[in-house]
C-alpha cells in the first residue's frame, strides 16, 4: 500500500497517511492556494484504502490550527470517505484535537460530526 506525506507549508498542513503503522494525521494550517491540487492525492489515498477493504483498526487525526472554507468541503469527503470505509466493514475512528481554548475547531469538528454521522473523539491539548 502506497504511503503520502506532505510536508507542512506556511498555508498547507503536515499530512502522513501510513496505513501500514497506523499513522494517519493532518496538523498545522490549511488553507492552500489550489485546494483542489493539494487534496487530489490524499482523496485518492483514501479511495485506495477503501477499494482494498482494509478492517485493522485504523486512527484518522486531525489537529488543524486553521482552515478555510474550501479546505471544509474537502475534509468533509474525507470524512465521508471514512464513513463509507466504516459501513463497508472498515474500523477506522476519527480524533478531532484542538487547541483547548479554540472554540471554533472545536465547534467545526461537532459540525463535521454531526453532518456525517460518524463519531469522533475529542482530545483538548493544552
Amino acid at each position: 500500500m502506497n504511503k503520502l506525506s506532505l510536508e507542512a507549508t506556511e498555508y498547507t498542513p503536515e499530512v502522513v497517511l501510513d496505513a501500514e503503522k497506523n499513522t494517519i494525521y493532518f496538523k498545522g494550517e490549511c488553507r492552500p492556494e489550489n485546494v483542489s491540487t493539494y487534496f487530489e492525492p490524499i482523496i485518492n489515498w483514501f479511495n485506495e484504502i477503501k477499494s482494498l477493504q482494509i478492517q485493522k483498526p485504523l486512527a484518522v487525526v486531525f489537529y488543524l490550527d486553521y482552515f478555510n472554507s474550501s479546505s471544509a468541503k474537502y475534509l468533509m469527503d474525507i470524512i465521508f470517505l471514512i464513513k463509507e470505509i466504516n459501513d463497508n466493514g472498515g474500523n477506522i475512528d476519527i480524533v478531532w484535537k484542538y487547541d483547548k481554548d479554540d472554540e471554533d475547531v472545536y465547534e467545526a469538528g461537532v459540525e463535521f460530526e454531526d453532518i456525517s454521522g460518524v463519531k469522533f473523539t475529542y482530545k483538548a491539548i493544552d
